[in-house]
């Protein structure tokens, strides 16, 4: 009789949190660069009344932010393909793409060992999601200031 192998297995439990924490890094340092850099740019242009590049700086924050979630989803393909749970990189990228966001628009599923992995790169997309929504908004602040 064969023995029925358990979701929460220790290699899919390490393999997880260790990409959920490079990939929690990732968005920190984002959002190091982001809040640092950025921020204190677009306050000043604000405050200057100059709107159209104002709004030029939050779009590329935007567009950095994103950058970093598809800096994570590749970091999950990555820990989906190399150690050979999935033996094809594209399969490996969609379903980390899929996963991460939380649409599910891929098919098919990992092996059962490893499907603990597809519920930690869920959450780490949310966490990373939620952390950039709480920039935009912060973000937002610098741009529609209640006049004093």
């Amino acid at each position: 009789m064969e023995q029925p192998i358990t979701i929460f297995n220790a290699p899919a439990m390490l393999i997880g949190c260790a990409a959920l924490l490079i990939c929690l890094a990732v968005q920190g340092s984002t959002v190091a660069l982001v809040m640092g850099r950025l921020k204190p740019r677009l306050r000043a242009l604000a405050l200057q009344n100059r709107n159209g590049p104002a709004h030029l700086m939050f779009f590329a924050s935007i567009i950095i932010l994103l950058m970093s979630h598809l800096a994570q989803i590749l970091i999950w393909s990555m820990v989906l393909y190399w150690p050979g749970i999935l033996p094809n990189p594209h399969h490996a990228v969609l379903l980390a793409g899929s996963t991460y966001t939380t649409v599910g628009f891929a098919n098919d599923t990992l092996p059962e060992k490893w499907q603990l992995l597809e519920v930690i790169m869920a959450v780490t997309g949310l966490f990373a999601f939620a952390w950039s929504t709480s920039i935009f908004y912060a973000l937002s602040q610098q741009l529609y200031r209640e006049e004093d």
